[in-house]
């Protein structure tokens, strides 16, 4: 009765093994939200002797308002610089997904202009300093078509590879700029909760598993070994008790 109730305990012990070697490992995730550290507005052209050659001409510091593109040679682009700083990742963690989060206001707002197309991001190191040239320092990111210029609503750009680059580089702030891409404009809230904003997702990574199939077989092994040894000691015992 005692070799029996040691076979089940040890076949139990075997099975929760199983499934303990059996089960993925999961990564976790955590979330950042970033509140600009500045915003602004630069124009170019369209201001006395200014001209409209895709060069910043005037900067309004505090400004996040209208964007817009117009047809008397004028474009007012929004910029929203993140202090990155101090966000460092642990060694073992990633950057999974980074996002310039911003709000349309209803149409009328600020006198903006009718507007029905394409709104791109554009990334480059900031500093922190509300500057003229900001305007022509970003790189293209990415762009997003607002199919109607009539209702209010959340706009996202994914910023991912960017976020990445300026977090490995040590960075200090990473800078956005948000253009029309298309004649028109679009007023953009720039008041919490709705104003500009960075979610950042970091993700652990997960450590490597065996295929189930190893674990299977690994598992049985094992148990299986388990039982002859102790299947072996109990005839050496009787043996022994014998003679």
């Amino acid at each position: 009765m005692s070799n029996l109730y040691h076979k089940v305990t040890v076949a139990s012990v075997c099975t929760a093994l199983g499934f303990f070697l059996g089960a993925s490992l999961e990564a976790k995730a955590a979330s950042f939200t970033f509140a600009p550290a500045i915003t602004f507005e630069v124009i170019d052209g369209g201001l006395g002797d200014y001209t409209y050659d895709g060069r910043g001409d005037k900067v309004f510091p505090g400004n996040f308002d209208v964007v817009y593109s117009g047809p008397n040679y004028i474009e007012g682009a929004q910029f929203a610089e993140f202090n990155i700083g101090n966000f460092s990742a642990a060694p073992n963690t990633f950057i999974n997904s980074a996002i310039f989060q911003a709000e349309i206001l209803p149409l009328g707002v600020n006198g903006s202009i009718p507007y029905r197309g394409s709104l791109g991001i554009f990334g480059y190191v900031g500093n922190g300093i509300a500057e003229a040239s900001d305007f022509e320092a970003g790189v293209f990111l990415s762009s997003v078509y607002v199919a109607s210029s009539f209702s209010a609503g959340i706009i996202k750009f994914d910023v991912t590879q960017f976020v990445n680059q300026r977090v490995t580089n040590g960075d200090a702030f990473a800078g956005f700029g948000i253009r029309a891409l298309n004649e028109g404009g679009l007023p953009l809230a720039n008041y919490p909760p709705r104003g500009p904003k960075l979610i950042v997702e970091t993700a652990d990574v997960a450590q490597p598993v065996p295929e189930p199939t190893t674990i299977f077989g690994s598992v049985i092994g094992l148990c299986l070994g388990r039982l002859l040894k102790q299947k072996k000691s109990s005839q050496r015992n009787k043996t022994a008790t014998q003679l």
